[in-house]
């Protein structure tokens, strides 16, 4: 892992713990429907269209690689403003389904939820079930992981290095920690999972900052269709003679 990655990873944990610690003092701001969530609202919309104004700015000049990724993040980070804004049944004051066991079914994360309650109601036998598939889930991809072993060791090394990459996975690790936490009934995981989504925006955005770095000298920027190797615009300049 880099330094600037090991150092941004030590000054995300420094937020988070301070946002709790604020929360737990005035739990009143990081409820549903307040201001927090109105911060990881607007975080998210300001990622998306971060995300997708870099995946065509000429000043970011992005990879393939990494055009398609921008694209997928702001894809993903307007689902997320959806989520956080209730898909506008807050706004518009529709009245979203009910869910079983209590609550609303307002946000992506509530499918997770569902699916956790089914399990739960459905006894021993949908444990073993949940239990059999994960299983198989685990097999599954530990058998791609060693079939595509050196991918994979360069995807991972990659992700490590690079700031854009590292900060993509470790807010897509803080939104897979908010979901697991939305499981729990208790009022300091309820803020704490406020707290990593509100982080999660803010190192989104972070993350496509990091796309409008200057490219280092040694990297190799995709050829252009003018320059490809046969175009004209390839030709040594004396081929015309």
């Amino acid at each position: 892992m880099s330094r600037e990655n090991l150092a941004f990873v030590v000054a995300a944990f420094a937020g988070v713990m301070l946002l709790f610690a604020i929360g737990l003092s005035r739990p009143n701001l990081f409820v549903e429907d307040h201001l927090m969530e109105n911060l990881s609202a607007a975080g998210f919309a300001a990622g998306s269209l971060l995300a997708l104004g870099a995946a065509f700015a000429r000043r970011a000049s992005p990879t393939g690689r990494e055009r398609a990724i921008l694209i997928a993040t702001g894809g993903l980070s307007s689902i997320l403003f959806l989520s956080e804004i209730s898909f506008g049944a807050r706004i518009f004051d529709i009245q979203m389904p009910r869910m079983s066991g209590g609550g609303e079914f307002d946000g992506g994360h509530d499918i997770v939820i569902v699916v956790f309650r089914k399990l739960r109601g459905a006894g021993p036998a949908g444990l073993f079930v949940a239990a059999i598939g994960g299983a198989l889930l685990v097999t599954g991809a530990g058998a791609l992981l060693y079939r595509f072993r050196q991918q994979a060791r360069t995807t991972v090394e990659r992700i490590l290095r690079g700031a854009f990459e590292f900060r993509l996975i470790l807010a897509l690790g803080m939104l897979a920690s908010a979901v697991t936490l939305d499981l729990i009934k208790s009022y300091k995981a309820s803020i704490l999972e406020e707290v990593l989504e509100f982080s999660a925006s803010v190192v989104l955005i972070l993350a496509v900052f990091a796309c409008f770095r200057p490219k280092r000298p040694g990297a190799r920027p995709e050829p252009d269709a003018g320059t490809k190797p046969g175009s004209l615009h390839a030709l040594p300049a004396d081929a015309d003679r």
